[in-house]
């Protein structure tokens, strides 16, 4: 995984996990409406099914293991995202999302008019968005170690 940013939407995982929510959520309701819980379970199922292709062949004790540590932070980057979604969308009323479409990969931009967010799907975002702030998470540790502190 590449970043060239500072947001999700900026770093090659989360343009990677918008593509998958884009290509299986948005394209199918012509991008009218983005719908929170049905992201969020896009992405779980996206991370769950690139951890057992990158694990594949191993034990089951082995798989379990690298599914308690990459689902969290991967989630957590799914989240993440899902959260600067809504954010643009409240900032601005849309949400334009890209699509490379055709043998050239050309980009289309679409704008998304329709959020749909319940209660639970905005404790999950905000769940995410404060355990990234602790410093004992995963992120802010590997801050603090890249920088020898």
């Amino acid at each position: 995984m590449g970043a060239w940013g500072i947001t999700e939407r900026q770093s090659d995982y989360g343009l990677d996990l918008l593509d998958t929510i884009t290509a299986t959520q948005l394209k199918a309701v012509d991008f009218a409406t983005f719908n929170v819980a049905d992201a969020l379970e896009v992405i779980k199922a996206d991370i769950m099914e690139e951890i057992r292709k990158a694990n594949r062949g191993c034990s089951a004790e082995k798989l379990v293991f690298y599914f308690s540590e990459n689902f969290p932070r991967n989630f957590t980057h799914g989240a993440l995202l899902i959260a600067e979604c809504l954010a643009d969308y409240y900032r601005t009323g849309e949400l334009i999302v890209t699509e490379y479409v055709g043998k050239n990969c050309d980009p289309v931009d679409h704008p998304v008019k329709e959020f749909v967010v319940a209660p639970a799907d905005l404790k999950i975002l905000l769940d995410e968005l404060q355990s990234v702030q602790k410093p004992e998470h995963y992120a802010v540790s590997q801050i603090f170690h890249l920088h020898g502190l």
